[in-house]
């Protein structure tokens, strides 16, 4: 049987984000393997895959012996599965998978979906590791797939993909896709609800849209502020989670937790906020609200800037700015109610036009289809 491995840092970004693509590859006749940590995979439903779990990926780790036994560990598992192809997502998952599949001689199709704080200081010791890693391990990558063009373009002019890699396949999709069907057009509703969805880091921008809630809700007292999304204890840029349980309602943002189906959350939003400075690839959050029909009020930075037509369905604001956010929100909430909808239907219709899943995953199935060439 034809094999097939997806490979990520959690067990939950592989079922939520590739879900459409691990049904058109089963439907294809393949046998689908997910690697991934094993604490990741709580609570996830495992579309009928073969799951193999990594005890050595540390997303945060900088443990070089830890990083080696990862290496061997993948390459163990990829042994053992011989699939015709590897799909890496995320720094870790991509750069030690791409080794272990150049020494067992497997193919592998690289996603850059964002570059994250690794390459947020050009002069600083983590860039130029991290860079070389990159080179290393996607020199011998059958294929390299951008989210955003932005990345694409760093990464050729730092040397680490080019034209002199003979027979790989350099490549670009939207972002992750959203499927259609699943994330229905819904009407804005009336109140004015301003949700910000992610992880909850600094970096995100939870600080800026915290400060802009308080700001807004003295004057626009009917307006509601939700965070929601998964503390991450762990990040250095975390926000503690004994301060957003502490956050008050009656006076700005309040934080309803994590959960499993972001729909019913985005029915209830009729903005979505994500004032982050984080180097997205492209944000899913936003590309599903644009998918359900939401305004958007993002950063003109790599990744989310593929999400808003300014003036059209959204609006652009400065990073780490809880004033220019104020401003943005206070122009959403000065806007009629049809005007409102409009920027809905414009942003179903660029959900449409730009992010369709079924686009992204034909992309990768031709890419397979490809390496039998």
């Amino acid at each position: 049987m034809k094999r097939v491995v997806i490979s990520s840092n959690t067990a939950w970004t592989i079922f939520n984000h590739r879900a459409g693509l691990i049904k058109t590859l089963q439907d294809a006749g393949y046998e689908v393997h997910t690697v991934a940590p094993e604490s990741n995979f709580t609570d996830i439903q495992n579309p009928g895959t073969v799951f193999h779990p990594v005890k050595n990926l540390e997303r945060k780790g900088k443990n070089p012996f830890s990083d080696l036994f990862l290496i061997r560990e993948y390459y163990k598992i990829y042994k053992a599965i011989q699939p015709q192809a590897v799909f890496g997502y995320t720094i870790k998952a991509n750069i030690y998978s791409a080794i272990a599949c150049r020494l067992a001689r497997i193919p592998i199709v690289c996603t850059v979906n964002g570059l994250g704080t690794a390459f947020d200081n050009p002069k600083g010791f983590t860039y130029k590791v991290v860079k070389q890693l990159y080179k290393f391990a996607f020199r011998k990558a059958k294929a390299v797939v951008f989210q955003n063009t932005e990345d694409r373009v760093f990464f050729e002019e730092q040397g680490i993909i080019g034209s002199n890699l003979k027979g790989q396949i350099i490549g670009s999709v939207n972002g992750s896709g959203v499927d259609l069907l699943k994330f229905k057009s819904a009407p804005v509703p009336a109140q004015p609800v301003f949700m910000l969805i992610s992880r909850m880091l600094k970096n995100k921008g939870v600080p800026e849209f915290i400060e802009a809630s308080r700001r807004i809700k003295r004057t626009h007292p009917d307006a509601e502020f939700i965070l929601l999304g998964p503390a991450d204890s762990d990040n250095p840029m975390g926000v503690p989670l004994s301060e957003l349980e502490a956050l008050d309602r009656a006076a700005g943002a309040y934080y309803a937790g994590a959960a499993k189906d972001v729909r019913p959350y985005l029915e209830k939003c009729s903005c979505m906020v994500l004032p982050t400075y984080y180097k997205e690839g492209v944000p899913k959050i936003l590309i599903e609200a644009l998918a359900m029909g939401r305004p958007i009020i993002t950063t003109d930075t790599p990744g989310c800037r593929e999400t808003v037509i300014p003036g059209g369905n959204g609006w652009f604001v400065e990073a780490r700015s809880a004033d220019s956010l104020c401003s943005a929100m206070e122009a959403f909430l000065a806007l009629s109610r049809d005007e409102q909808a409009a920027m809905g239907l414009r942003s179903r219709q660029l959900a449409e036009d730009k992010f369709d899943e079924k686009k992204v995953i034909a992309a990768y199935m031709e890419i397979l289809q490809h390496i039998y060439d």
